[in-house]
């Protein structure tokens, strides 16, 4: 079995792939994610733009009108020739396979002679108009009949004129070999609002590609890692108001510092493994890679990048905040919010004394801290990283 994907303008099928797709002339900033609960609703999961804009990118490709008559004309004199040499075979072979369809060759040939570009161009609307019901043909020789149009007959048969694999991409309907030819053809009898669609909801569902996790991100208004961040503050404040006891307090406190670090590593390094641009911004911003590689050295260093930017990354502390904060506004350019800072920092220093003074500052008291000190605390890192995230999500679909 398998589950497909495919392309189409206007409705018109273009291409399709069973288990696969490629993004062809669609981009990053084109996709749409429609996922409903409710089963009554068709879930859309793909690419969408209007033809006009799929035909000025295939302009700027070179695919145009001119291209598409150059390989019309290309294909057209390629069948007229096969057909020519297969009739001259029938004259000095007169019991050759092709004998008894010396005349349907005929007919064919003096079809495809007589009629221009143009004239497939503006026959194709026909084809759309016209659908199986409509037609009365026998299923063992498929020839479509209709009086006064020969041409519209012809693009509506079967074609057994030339070998399958030179029949080219959409065969008798528009003789090119082009997919992107008939593209411009499709798109000369389309509104500039018509919709031009990239279908992979089918593959995705059954796991042949991954969804679109950015975009389900943006819907969702946060990052999986701030949904992650989010639930732990949430489980300290339960933790934090369910007793008043000095211990407690000060293991939550520590806890919120922690949940932060682990916000901000985990989002700078998927960015930075997951990013080829964001990886450059990194290698190029960070101390540990300043030092002189020779050449002979670049592929091995290549070969345990990934690994070495692991390593690296998690070497930093992440509550260490001026450093932190150069680090986001070099490689993510995300900027941490000023007003919150000098707080922050101070919350830092109390952490500090939690996790390795044991609770004790350096003049030998105890750190103090209140239910209201963790609540405010949980309120400020919060809001600090609810800022860091938007800025992460406005970044996210950027090609």
């Amino acid at each position: 079995m398998g589950s497909f994907a495919d392309i189409n303008i206007n409705s018109h099928e273009l291409l399709s792939w069973k288990n696969t797709y490629d993004e062809w002339f669609f981009t990053k900033q084109d996709r749409v994610r429609e996922v409903h609960d409710d089963e009554g609703l068709q879930d859309f999961i793909g690419y969408k733009i209007n033809a006009k804009t799929l035909k000025r990118r295939l302009q700027l490709a070179g695919y145009d009108l001119r291209f598409a008559e150059q390989d019309f004309n290309d294909v057209k004199s390629s069948w007229i020739k096969e057909m020519k040499e297969t009739l001259e075979l029938c004259k000095s072979n007169k019991n050759g396979i092709y004998v008894d369809d010396v005349d349907q060759i005929l007919a064919d040939l003096k079809i495809v002679e007589s009629h221009s570009f143009q004239d497939w161009l503006q026959t194709l609307p026909k084809v759309f108009d016209k659908s199986s019901a409509d037609l009365d043909t026998d299923c063992f020789n498929p020839k479509v009949n209709i009086d006064g149009e020969p041409l519209l007959s012809f693009m509506l048969s079967a074609f057994h004129s030339v070998y399958d694999e030179h029949q080219g991409f959409a065969g008798t309907s528009f003789p090119c070999k082009y997919a992107e030819t008939y593209a411009v053809v499709l798109l000369e009898h389309c509104d500039d609002e018509a919709e031009c669609v990239l279908d992979i909801t089918d593959i995705v569902n059954d796991g042949w590609v991954t969804d679109f996790d950015d975009i389900a991100e943006v819907q969702a208004g946060e990052t999986k890692f701030h949904q992650n961040f989010y639930a732990s503050l949430n489980e300290l404040a339960v933790l934090n108001e369910s007793t008043e006891n000095a211990t407690l307090q000060r293991m939550v406190f520590a806890s919120v510092i922690t949940a932060m670090e682990a916000y901000l590593s985990d989002t700078m390094k998927s960015h930075v493994l997951n990013q080829s641009a964001v990886k450059r911004r990194f290698v190029e911003s960070h101390q540990f890679f300043k030092e002189k590689l020779a050449k002979k050295d670049v592929f091995a260093f290549l070969d345990t990048l990934d690994k070495t930017l692991n390593t690296e990354i998690d070497k930093i502390s992440f509550h260490n905040i001026d450093t932190v904060k150069d680090l986001y506004q070099k490689v993510l350019a995300c900027d941490f919010p000023e007003d919150k800072l000098d707080q922050l920092r101070q919350s830092v220093f109390v952490r500090h004394d939690i996790v390795h003074r044991n609770g004790k500052k350096s003049d030998g008291f105890s750190v103090n801290v209140s239910q209201q000190d963790v609540i405010e605390l949980i309120e400020l890192v919060k809001s600090l990283i609810r800022d860091i995230d938007q800025q992460i999500l406005d970044g996210l679909l950027i090609d």
